[in-house]
């Protein structure tokens, strides 16, 4: 008997947390979205006004910032310091490419940072602007997206790995 209670509790709280988990991605894909937001405020102020060059304000961001987003800006700032002879549009999508895994974006989020990365560094101040301001504006719809997503599953995915794991425990009994 004693072992059937522990069996329960492991099946109760191990499916419990698999639905935290999953309730985590979609908190993570909002505040994710909105760290963009933020570091492409950076990187157009930085770009803009202060005419830092463009490898030094990408360093800069993914020093400052945390996690899987500020990596993707030191990749690519490293990348295009490095010897490797990469373009602005290429050093961004290695780093995109490597660091994406590792973050709750999805597929859509992915094209927004690619088209945006297409036009990095290939232009004058004002394009680049206009292309931080177009990008800054899908984030924002996507943040949105996310945020409508995040309050619709995150109390599913919370409260339904459990009531799955004792709906589980109550069939086996």
């Amino acid at each position: 008997m004693m072992w059937k209670m522990i069996g329960a509790l492991f099946v109760i709280s191990s499916l419990g947390m698999a639905g935290i988990k999953v309730a985590s991605y979609f908190t993570r894909r909002t505040a994710e979205l909105r760290l963009l937001q933020e570091a492409l405020q950076v990187l157009d102020t930085e770009i803009v006004y202060a005419a830092t060059p463009l490898p030094a304000v990408l360093k800069k961001i993914g020093q400052t910032g945390g996690g899987a987003i500020a990596q993707i800006f030191r990749k690519a700032g490293e990348y295009l310091t490095d010897s490797q002879g990469l373009t602005t549009a290429e050093a961004w999508k290695k780093a995109l490419n490597e660091t994406f895994p590792s973050t709750a974006l999805n597929q859509d989020d992915y094209a927004i940072l690619s088209a945006f990365g297409d036009l990095l560094g290939g232009s004058d101040r004002y394009e680049q602007h206009k292309n931080i301001s177009l990008t800054t504006l899908h984030l924002q719809k996507e943040e949105e997206k996310a945020r409508r997503d995040q309050e619709k599953n995150v109390r599913l995915w919370q409260y339904g790995g459990f009531l799955i794991g004792i709906s589980i425990v109550l069939l086996l009994l």
